[in-house]
Formats: C-alpha cells, sequence, structure tokens
C-alpha cells in the first residue's frame, strides 16, 4: 500500500455522480420453497436523481423464462461506504465522492417451479461520464439471480461476495484486492471478469414487471472489452482465489462486472454478478513503503549464502521505519534503522514486514518473502598440468558443505569415469590434452552450489620441419620451418648435412655454397610437461644445383649521344642454355654479339642474364655513359680591335657539315655571307670596317642525327 495525494482531475466528480453506481443479488435457502433473497444497491448519494426504490420490485421467471409473480422488498435505508484509496489511511479524501448502500432483504415463498428460477430487478440508470461505455446514460442495470431446479441441487444457496472494493484507485497504481465469495453449501466456486447487463431506461426507469431474460450486455465503447474494460490498462482475477489484480492508466469512471460461478459436481448451476465503478484517478506518490527484493540486493549470490541478511530500503517519503523480520515466537526480530542487517536463527521462508510512517501519523506497509539458508558453497583447486601418456588426476571437494550435502563432479566426455557423486574423486584419466573443464557441484536441500574450474594435459610433443619447395642454386640460402609442437618449452639442434656447425635457432637459416645433396637432422628434447628426446632425420632432403657465371664485355663504355653505338659481347661460361642482355632502357636481346645504340643521354647499367640447365641464374652488370652534345655553339659577341682575343664572329660547330651563314645589319641589308664551315666575319662590310651595333645572323646547317636542314636566328653584338 502506498500514501498517496490526489491530483483531481479536469472534471468535477458532482459531474461525473449520477444515481445508481451498481449492485449484486444472491439467495439463502431456508427450506421448501422458502428463501432470504438479499439484494445490495449501490448509490451516488451526491445525485439528484431518483432515490432508493421503496418498495423495489423484483419479477420471479420458472426455469423456462416465463413469469410466475413478482414481489416487492421495503426500502431498509441506507448508510454511506467509507471512501479511500485500496484502505490506504493516509489519504485526504475528496469532499465530493459519496457512495451509499441499501441491502434490501426479505424471505420469500416462490411458486411451484419444477425447472428452477430467475430472479430479476432492473433499474436506470447509469451516470453520462462512465469512462468506458458507450452512451452510459442510455444504459440502466440488470441484477439477476439463478435457483437451480432440485434434480440439479436442492435447498441450494448462492455464493456472496465478502468485500466491497476501494472507490477510488490512482491510475497506473496496481490494486491487489481479494474479491472472493463465500458459499454456504461448499460448493465449488469459479471466478471472471464479465459484463455488466443493461436495464431501466429514461420512458421505463424501474420496470415492473422486469421483462423476461436473456439480458443485453453493457455497449462498450471504443477500445474497451469485458475482459479489459480500462482499455489503457489491465485487469485480472484469479479463478480460484479470487484475488483480483488491476492497475488502470487512465483516470475516469470505469464499470466493472465480476461473476462467481457456482459449480455442483462439475455442473454450473448459479451465477452471482456484481456490477460495480471504479473511480480512476491521477495521483502523486509521497509516501511509499518498499523492500528490495532478495534477488535484487547488490550482495545476493544463491538462497544459500547464510542466514545474515543487509537488507535495502526502497522506500521514501518516511521519517521513521519499522522492520519485522517474521521469526515466530520471538518479538526481539525488530528493528527501526534505515537498512538493516538481520542474522536468522534457522533456515526457512521469513515474510519480512516494513512499516515507513511520517510524523503526521501515517504510515504505509510492504511485506517481502525472503528465503534464508545456511551458507553452501562448492568449489575446488585445481591440479597440477600432467603428461597425457600416464596422467592420473585427483580432485578434492572444498567449500562449505552442511551435514547431508550431496555432490556432483561432470569432468567431460573424454574423461574415466564421466561423473562422480563423492566429494573427493581420484584416478580421474583423460584422452584429451589442452584445457579441459571441470564442474564441481553441491547439493542441500533446495540449494544448489556450482564451480567451474579448468585443468591443463600436456599433449606429447610432436617433431616435423619443413623447407621452401623451390629451385636450390649455389650459394643457397636456406631457411628451414621448425613445425614441431609442445606444450612446455621445447629446444632444438639441427644438423645441415654438410659438415659445418650446427643450430639451436628454431627456424635457422644456412647457405650451402657447395652443390650436392644434403641430409638435415633436427632433433628437440623438453624437461617439463610431457618430457621428450626426438630426433627426425630427412634424407635427400637438400638437392643443391650449380649455378652458372653470367660475365659481358661492353665497347666502348663512354660515347656522345651522335655516336652512341656499344657492342656486347658474351663471356658467361660454357653451362649457359640461355643468356640474354637487358639494356637497362626497357630493350633486351638474347643475341651475341651486339650492337645497340641508345637514344638518348645518360648513365646506363646494361645487364646480363644467364641460365644453366637447371634453370639456375646469374646476373652481370655494367655502367656505361651516353655524353649529351651541343651540335653549334654561336657567340653573342665579338671585338674586332686587332688585339689577340675575340677579334671574329665564328660560329663552332660539333663536326664538319654542310654550312651556310647570313648577317644582316638593322635595316636588313645583307652584310656578310659564307658556306665554309669554318668560315668567320672580320666584322667589315665592303673592305671597311663596320660600325658598332647589334647584327643578325642566320645559319642553314644539316643535323647530325638525321642530316636534316636546321635553321638558326639569333643576334651578335659588334663591339671595338
Amino acid at each position: 500500500m502506498r500514501l498517496l495525494l490526489i491530483v483531481f482531475l479536469f472534471f468535477n466528480l458532482n459531474v461525473l455522480a449520477s444515481h445508481i453506481v451498481g449492485g449484486e443479488m444472491y439467495y439463502d435457502c431456508i427450506g421448501g420453497n422458502e428463501y432470504r433473497i438479499t439484494l445490495k444497491l449501490y448509490r451516488d448519494c451526491l445525485s439528484d436523481g431518483a432515490g432508493f426504490d421503496d418498495p423495489l420490485p423484483i419479477t420471479i421467471f420458472n426455469g423456462s423464462n416465463v413469469n410466475i409473480g413478482g414481489f416487492t422488498i421495503d426500502f431498509p435505508g441506507s448508510i454511506n461506504l467509507d471512501v479511500n484509496f485500496n484502505n490506504n489511511p493516509c489519504v485526504t479524501v475528496p469532499s465530493d465522492i459519496c457512495v451509499e448502500e441499501a441491502v434490501y432483504t426479505k424471505i420469500v415463498t416462490l411458486p411451484a417451479s419444477s425447472n428452477g428460477y430467475t430472479l430479476a430487478y432492473q433499474r436506470c440508470c447509469r451516470g453520462p461520464s462512465i469512462t468506458n461505455l458507450n452512451t452510459p446514460e442510455d444504459q440502466g442495470l440488470t441484477l439477476t439471480i439463478t435457483i437451480p431446479p432440485n434434480n440439479l441441487a436442492i435447498c441450494n444457496s448462492s455464493p456472496r461476495f465478502t468485500n466491497y472494493p476501494p472507490l477510488l484507485l490512482c491510475a497506473n497504481e496496481e490494486l491487489i484486492f481479494d474479491h472472493s465469495a463465500t458459499e454456504p453449501d461448499g460448493d465449488e466456486i469459479v471466478y471472471e471478469i464479465c459484463a455488466p447487463n443493461q436495464g431501466g431506461t429514461d420512458i421505463d426507469p424501474a420496470p415492473n414487471p422486469v421483462p423476461p431474460p436473456p439480458y443485453n450486455a453493457v455497449v462498450w465503447a471504443g477500445g474497451v472489452s469485458t475482459v479489459n474494460p480500462f482499455g489503457m490498462g489491465v485487469i485480472a482475477i484469479n479463478s480460484t482465489t479470487g484475488l483480483l489484480s488491476a492497475t488502470p492508466q487512465t483516470a475516469g469512471l470505469y464499470a466493472v462486472g465480476i461473476c462467481a460461478k457456482e459449480y455442483r459436481n462439475g455442473v454450473l448451476i448459479s451465477t452471482t454478478t456484481r456490477d460495480f465503478l471504479f473511480t480512476v484517478m491521477n495521483c502523486e506518490i509521497e509516501l511509499g513503503a518498499d523492500i528490495t527484493p532478495q534477488v535484487d540486493l547488490p550482495t545476493f549470490v544463491s538462497y544459500c549464502q547464510g542466514l545474515t541478511v543487509d537488507f535495502e530500503n526502497g522506500s521514501f517519503g518516511g521519517s521513521s521505519w519499522h522492520w519485522d523480520f517474521g521469526v515466530d515466537g520471538i518479538n526481539t526480530d525488530v528493528s527501526s534503522d534505515f537498512e538493516p542487517s538481520y542474522t536468522f536463527p534457522s533456515a526457512g521462508i521469513y515474510s519480512v514486514e516494513l512499516i515507513v510512517s511520517q510524523s503526521v501519523g501515517c504510515s504505509d506497509t510492504t511485506l517481502q518473502d525472503f528465503i534464508i539458508n545456511d551458507s553452501l558453497t562448492a568449489e575446488f583447486s585445481p591440479p597440477e598440468p600432467q603428461c597425457i601418456t600416464g596422467n592420473s588426476f585427483d580432485f578434492i571437494g572444498e567449500g562449505i558443505q552442511p551435514a547431508g550435502s550431496t555432490y556432483e563432479w561432470n569432468f567431460g566426455v573424454n574423461a574415466t569415469p564421466l561423473n562422480s557423486t563423492i566429494q573427493n574423486q581420484n584416478n580421474v584419466v583423460f584422452t584429451q590434452s589442452g584445457f579441459v573443464p571441470i564442474t564441481f557441484t553441491t547439493h542441500f536441500e533446495t540449494c544448489t552450489e556450482s564451480f567451474t574450474d579448468q585443468i591443463f594435459i600436456y599433449k606429447e610433443p610432436v617433431i616435423a620441419f619443413t623447407i621452401k619447395d623451390e629451385l636450390k642454386c649455389a650459394p643457397y640460402k636456406a631457411h628451414l620451418i621448425n613445425l614441431s609442437q609442445a606444450d612446455t618449452p621445447m629446444y632444438s639442434e639441427w644438423d645441415f648435412g654438410d659438415g659445418s656447425a650446427t643450430s639451436t635457432d628454431t627456424h635457422p637459416f644456412h647457405i650451402y655454397d657447395t652443390p650436392g645433396v644434403y641430409d638435415v637432422s633436427l632433433t628437440i628434447f623438453t624437461d617439463s610437461g610431457c618430457v621428450a628426446n626426438l630426433e627426425l632425420i630427412r634424407p635427400n632432403l637438400i638437392e643443391i644445383f650449380p649455378s652458372p657465371v653470367s660475365e659481358f664485355f661492353v665497347t666502348p663504355l663512354v660515347q656522345d649521344e651522335y655516336e652512341a653505338h656499344f657492342t656486347f659481347t658474351d663471356l658467361s661460361d660454357d653451362d649457359v642454355v640461355k643468356q640474354w642482355f637487358h639494356f637497362a632502357n626497357g630493350a633486351s636481346t638474347p643475341f651475341d654479339p651486339y650492337t645497340y645504340t641508345y637514344p638518348e643521354p645518360g648513365v646506363y647499367h646494361p645487364y646480363q642474364i644467364v641460365e644453366n640447365q637447371y634453370g639456375c641464374q646469374d646476373r652481370s652488370y655494367k655502367t656505361i655513359k651516353v655524353v649529351p652534345v651541343i651540335p653549334i655553339l654561336v657567340p653573342n659577341a665579338f671585338t674586332p680591335d686587332g688585339d689577340m682575343f675575340n677579334n671574329t664572329f665564328k660560329p663552332v660547330l660539333y663536326k664538319p657539315r654542310q654550312f651556310q651563314m647570313f648577317i644582316y645589319n638593322r635595316w636588313g641589308n645583307l652584310i656578310y655571307y659564307s658556306n665554309d664551315a669554318y668560315g668567320e666575319w672580320d666584322g667589315s662590310y665592303k673592305g671597311q670596317l663596320a660600325p658598332d651595333g647589334v647584327y643578325i645572323w642566320r645559319i642553314i646547317y644539316n643535323d647530325f642525327k638525321y642530316n636534316l636542314p636546321q635553321e638558326l636566328k639569333g643576334h651578335v653584338t659588334l663591339l671595338r
């Protein structure tokens, strides 16, 4: 239960109130055809509608639904019911909610009927603001009860509900309510949520006589059904105990029906229907008692962790706390601490109670069951690793186990035995190496604790090695790969078979300089786990073939770009079956001798590759140089002053070539011409010294690579 502060709905409850809000009817057999009929009717006492019927008419129908009479019951007076939230006394109840109850009772003698009776009462009207009904103001109510014929039950009395539900619920808060009924004859009662019936109308608000059955159920609003009258929310009732749980989500007024069906020898003989309203409001929770469940405690490991519990308080809004730990026969099992620790006297199931209070005197109470058992733990220390060969392990179960505990070992499918039920199991043999999980379980009464760890079993060492499958030409750098396996440190020793030094590397490198066929041996040994000393010899593992010798001659080593012709001559040894030159500019040829012309200046590194009959190769390199050449040099000035230097204008050609030179003054007049490759201008014109200035020259010659005419133009300055 929780302390709640009511937040009023947007509508006024006076508007919601209107006349009848529910009812129920049941009977007791007095003897013969004499019955005490009881009808409980509930009305909104703030309503301006009609009051309780005085007298209240009831119509009698036989089992064939034929009207066979009726009777009336005088108004007995009424009482106002207490309004509360789930019986929580710490809630301020709104002043505009009022429900009054009238209990009509009368002993009547029913007319003779061989097929039983149906008694019915109808009334108008339900309030217009009932949330889950379609036009509720047009739907009244019908209360009925069935009396079975004598061939089903002689002088039967019907079920009657014990408690009336709380009038107010909080949205999104769970209601747990005992909605059970009693039955004087001891018949079986089955509970279910059912639909209330419609009844009187505005035209005929209190029918007398009542129309014959069957009667129409109320018409639900959209999204609502008989089994879920809240629409948004849940409601359920235990069919055996009548315990009702309801959690509505939306504020409003909700019509609900609960049926208690009476069975005798498996045959339905009577049904008592309660028709009532739930008022659901939005509430703000200010105080609540809450004990953290046992399994949610941060210290929880299992239900078998001892008699001491460190409780956790999930309550809020309180200023004082009273704990009762539920130990029978003593009154000292209490605490006022916020979060106490308590040691229970013995194993058992204890209902722990917490009462949370405020200074104003209101309180909230909660109960939580705790399952307490003596401490129970299971563990073992894994035995030291052993070799797979001849292994035998002993296991000792440890932990806290009360007297009478039972045990269970699971050693896995590769063990002998597979399982054991004794605490200490010796001589367990495994056929699987590596890590093996072992589980030890202890049972005591309802408690079970398991512990899993693993042992390690060494595998027998395995020796193996390999070398890359490739052509092996002297000198050959062999890389031997050790494929041996062991679970403990492994030491290796190699013999390469050529009489050279051995190696203790795991994956050694070794150079074979001499052609031949060689045996290789490996020895491995371990000094722990599975102790072993293993040797593997692989005869004729390595065959080394002779390698050819590449050598060539090139002449010359330096040439200019216009004479870049080089001759290559093979000088490799006689066992060469293939050879070819790479001229280091992308070109290659297998021919020998061979003259190659490089098209561009540069430094080149031509090389030769040779191959013998075994496929072994060798290569050698040379360095040659192609020197760039300037085909013609033309000065840009000269000084014909008669001294020893620079007296003529003389272009210099790379080599003599067909040649013409023209010199023009600034007016474009030709003042000098020569077709001699060695010709030169002395700075005169027609026997006279030409004046200082800039002159234009034009040269035509055949180039040195393709012997095609080339024309050059430029300026030369004459200075005296």
